[in-house]
């Protein structure tokens, strides 16, 4: 089965980690050997198995993210170990990695089923999970409040996906009616949540952590009404190993009283991510924001139109200097602050509008290395424009798919860009070509093209 190694250490610098264009694996010369003496493979380190998925490990910006993961991060620090972290294809992958003793943990919920209870030890901390019907508030249509007023109605899901058997037998439960939709697996549900919101389909179904973290983007959907039955799961040792399954239990019932878990839960599950679309364009025909004269001084030095820079500084923080994202991304230009770290500023310095645009250029500048094969600049850009939002690691993935796929990977639209989309799909990021895992990658797009559609926009109305 296919494994990645990721070395994590528990201060990663966003910039040499993921924007290096290289899978993980080549930083790992060895993992820890495994030390007979103890139940820890390795008396230094912890070893997690995880699944790359966005309620559980990714990376943007080159920071790595995820419930699951700050969780083991966390724990991995009070038993004053190194954190390793191995992503798995699915949860019989997991569950074979820590039979063989590849791994020490697996951080992440597994399904609390007889056959696994036969093969690992899971932890005392559980979750519930259930899959839920997204619908979009509106006020013209009354929400469906009850499963039974799903007949009649079309509901959307992926083609053999859980999703689709859920519904399949939830259709039979009601007595037939339900109008199945089926789309192929180059969208997935996360993709469907964001044309619930749009309006562009009415229903889908997905699991609640995962609609819960939709609903961070999308404020005007409803996931209330439950359509299947609670699942059980929990993170798991192996059968044998009661000093780490005694250990995780402990720091779990500890964490639950301090604010660290409850910060990490309202970080991935509550805090609104979405900005607001209340702020104006620009403030007049002559003039963008205020901050125009350190758009038109700092676009010089990578000889870009100075609106283009604005348009990306709308995009990012609505033209808030104050604003700080649910990730910790500072400022006009939201600058994480490794990013910041790493090019000699600190998180103070963010704070100041000149130098959030400053470190931004400079950003941009590093990234172009990576895309030097892509002749024409304006081309270029889209790439450097998904490279900012998304960590070049991901974008060199998607050119990677497109390769292979027979695309054209020095191409935005209608190649790199398609495949930037799958990399929310495990078929495509499970690929052996992908060496960065998860993306949600529609937010990527999104992003791209809704930034060269204001710059249009302000090529109209505001002289340069």
């Amino acid at each position: 089965m296919q494994k990645r190694w990721l070395i994590l250490s528990l201060m990663v610098l966003l910039f040499s980690a993921c924007n290096s264009g290289s899978n993980h694996k080549a930083e790992v010369e060895s993992l820890p050997q495994e030390d007979s003496a103890s139940l820890f493979i390795n008396d230094s380190s912890l070893i997690v198995a995880t699944l790359s998925r966005s309620t559980s490990f990714f990376s943007i910006r080159g920071e790595n993210m995820g419930y699951e993961y700050e969780l083991a991060e966390r724990f991995a620090k009070s038993l004053n170990r190194k954190l390793y972290v191995v992503t798995a294809k699915d949860m019989n992958n997991l569950v074979q990695m820590l039979e063989d003793k590849e791994v020490d943990l697996i951080a992440y919920p597994l399904s609390i089923t007889n056959e696994f209870k036969g093969r690992v030890k899971f932890t005392e901390h559980e979750y519930i999970t259930k899959q839920v019907l997204v619908q979009k508030n509106s006020k013209k249509n009354t929400p469906v409040k009850d499963v039974t007023e799903l007949i009649g109605k079309e509901i959307v899901v992926v083609e053999n996906s859980k999703y689709h058997e859920r519904l399949k037998n939830l259709n039979d439960e009601i007595g037939g009616g339900i109008k199945i939709t089926v789309v192929d697996n180059e969208e997935d549900e996360e993709k469907l949540i964001e044309k619930v919101s749009k309006g562009e389909i009415e229903y889908t179904i997905a699991d609640d952590n995962i609609a819960k973290i939709n609903k961070t983007y999308y404020n005007n959907i409803n996931i209330s009404v439950p359509i299947s039955f609670e699942q059980r799961s929990a993170w798991a040792v192996a059968l044998a190993n009661d000093e780490l399954h005694n250990a995780v239990n402990k720091w779990f019932g500890e964490s639950k009283n301090n604010y660290i878990y409850h910060y990490l839960y309202n970080k991935y599950f509550e805090k609104k991510r979405a900005n607001s679309n209340e702020v104006p364009l620009y403030l007049n025909k002559y003039k963008i924001s205020e901050y125009d004269h350190f758009f038109k001084k700092n676009a010089k030095t990578i000889g870009w139109d100075w609106r283009l820079l604005a348009s990306m500084a709308y995009q990012e923080s609505r033209f808030n200097p104050d604003a700080v994202s649910w990730a910790g991304a500072m400022g006009l230009m939201q600058i994480m602050p490794a990013t910041a770290k790493n090019l000699g500023a600190d998180s103070l310095a963010i704070k100041n509008a000149e130098t959030n645009i400053e470190l931004a250029v400079v950003y941009l500048q590093k990234s172009e290395k990576y895309f030097t094969k892509i002749e024409d600049p304006a081309e270029r850009i889209k790439f450097l424009l998904a490279s900012y939002n998304a960590g070049a690691g991901h974008i060199q993935d998607a050119m990677a798919l497109a390769e292979k796929f027979g695309k054209d990977p020095y191409k935005w639209d209608d190649n790199v860009d398609k495949f930037i989309l799958r990399k929310s799909n495990p078929d495509y990021f499970d690929d052996p070509v992908v060496k960065h895992g998860y993306l949600r990658g529609h937010e990527t797009y999104n992003y791209v093209k809704e930034i060269l559609i204001r710059y249009q926009e302000y090529k109209l109305k505001i002289k340069k």
